[in-house]
């Protein structure tokens, strides 16, 4: 497909270790709280695994949408707090922060101006968009988080094909200073090979500056493990532009 990635698809002979990351910064470990992780029992489960991949931190970032934790999002350190007690006590010796993945919408105007914001590391927030169909007017929600102080990364631009057909705007997020998060299992076909062909081509630009398991259950556990011997894999980790051990 791309020339960068023909010379090198023959698979590698030993798994690649994903310690050299230090953190993923994408998933949803706490338990019955959105689609991720169904019980705690699931959760240590789960991070027992990543533990064993190499991971020594996850950032937990369950989803927020426009009726998400209306009681307040100060839940989520409730939450975070009960995983992290049951991880000890199950041995694992990860560490463990919670964000949130904001569906970028006309909510989030709301969620700034009453600091409902659940942000990681350096007032950073992990955004996606809707799968099907872009959202009208999303430059002024970028615009305002940025205004805001927050620092922006987009979740899985890879998933959003509508993008891909005009590739521009990947430079205008990219202009913006957004960071793109890419999900490891985009490379071996877990979300379909549209998906990896978009995945190989942002590679190629150099545009991934993160990637995160976006781990809801044992299945993305499974296809993280499909893609340890990739070249392309091993090719983005070893071409210095990632950085998640900065989190």
């Amino acid at each position: 497909m791309f020339n960068i990635f023909k010379k090198n698809k023959k698979e590698l002979s030993q798994d690649i270790d994903l310690s050299i990351l230090n953190t993923d910064i994408h998933s949803h470990f706490i338990p019955g709280i959105d689609d991720g992780s169904k019980s705690m029992e699931e959760s240590i489960f789960l991070l027992k695994q990543m533990e064993e991949l190499g991971y020594k931190k996850v950032i937990t970032t369950p989803h927020v949408y426009y009726d998400s934790f209306l009681e307040g999002i100060e839940v989520l350190d409730k939450k975070i707090e009960e995983l992290k007690v049951n991880a000890k006590f199950n041995g694992i010796k990860l560490q463990i922060e919670v964000g949130g993945e904001y569906l970028l919408d006309d909510d989030i105007s709301d969620r700034i101006k009453n600091k409902q914001i659940k942000t990681f590391s350096d007032n950073f927030i992990l955004i996606e968009f809707p799968m099907t169909n872009q959202p009208m007017g999303y430059e002024k929600w970028l615009f305002d988080l940025q205004l805001a102080g927050y620092n922006i990364i987009l979740a899985h631009p890879e998933r959003f094909l509508y993008f891909y057909e005009d590739k521009k705007q990947y430079l205008s997020l990219k202009d913006r200073g957004i960071y793109f998060q890419m999900n490891i299992g985009s490379i071996s076909g877990y979300y379909g090979n549209k998906v990896k062909e978009v995945a190989e081509y942002l590679i190629k630009e150099n545009m991934i500056d993160l990637v995160g398991s976006d781990c809801h259950g044992q299945r993305h556990i499974d296809a993280i493990k499909r893609t340890l011997r990739s070249p392309i894999l091993k090719q983005l980790i070893e071409s210095g532009k990632l950085i998640n051990n900065k989190f």
